[in-house]
């Protein structure tokens, strides 16, 4: 059995923040890590640029903006991650389906039934597509057409409901805040979304996750 302390020094060099393992992008550093922790912004950006060589925040913002070849968003529960762009859509297709069941009542609750999620989803695509990236402010302004209060939590839920849906995803950032794009026109499907068997993308994430942590 490995002591703690050798544990503690694979998991590290694993996620690229020992022995000297520095990437040179920051897709780089998100290929091999496979989702950093990204509820705060600025946090992400840190959490990218300690295991790079010579990353800029100016460097990071053109990958998420022009490169678009890392991407945030609620991928695997209800914080945010930033995952490489090209996994995003087998890891929705794979985790999103129990994200949904397993926080229902968060829907509930609030009178979030199936019908108004729906309606809701429908509804911002629309707003997405003809408007361009919005702010979670203009989206609740938005989603106020289908009975949704702006006040609480409910917009919050509905904009969660649409990004694990596939409909949305986090876009340019607007000053300090963020905007979200449709996710089909910010990340068009190229080869490496190709739709793939169920038990395929579970041992490629079981693969990916063995390789952060191991």
């Amino acid at each position: 059995m490995l002591a703690h302390e050798s544990v503690r020094g694979l998991r590290a060099r694993a996620q690229a923040l020992a022995d000297g393992v520095r990437e040179a992008s920051a897709a780089a550093v998100a290929r091999p890590v496979f989702a950093i922790q990204a509820q705060d912004a600025m946090a992400a950006g840190l959490g990218i640029r300690v295991r790079g060589r010579n990353i800029t925040a100016t460097g990071i913002r053109a990958a998420y903006e022009d490169e678009r070849s890392i991407v945030r968003g609620w991928f695997m529960r209800g914080t945010l991650h930033t995952i490489p762009s090209s996994d995003a859509r087998w890891v929705l297709r794979l985790l999103a389906p129990r994200i949904l069941a397993a926080t229902s009542r968060r829907y509930h609750q609030p009178g979030l039934d199936d019908d108004l999620r729906q309606r809701s989803d429908r509804l911002i695509r629309r707003a997405l597509a003809t408007h361009g990236p919005l702010t979670r402010p203009e989206l609740t302004e938005h989603l106020a057409a289908v009975g949704v209060q702006p006040d609480g939590q409910a917009p919050f839920h509905l904009i969660c409901h649409a990004a694990l849906t596939g409909v949305l995803c986090h876009g340019p950032r607007r000053g300090v805040q963020a905007t979200y794009v449709l996710l089909d026109d910010w990340l068009p499907a190229g080869a490496g979304d190709s739709r793939r068997e169920e038990d395929t993308v579970v041992a490629e994430l079981a693969d990916t996750l063995h390789t952060a942590v191991s």
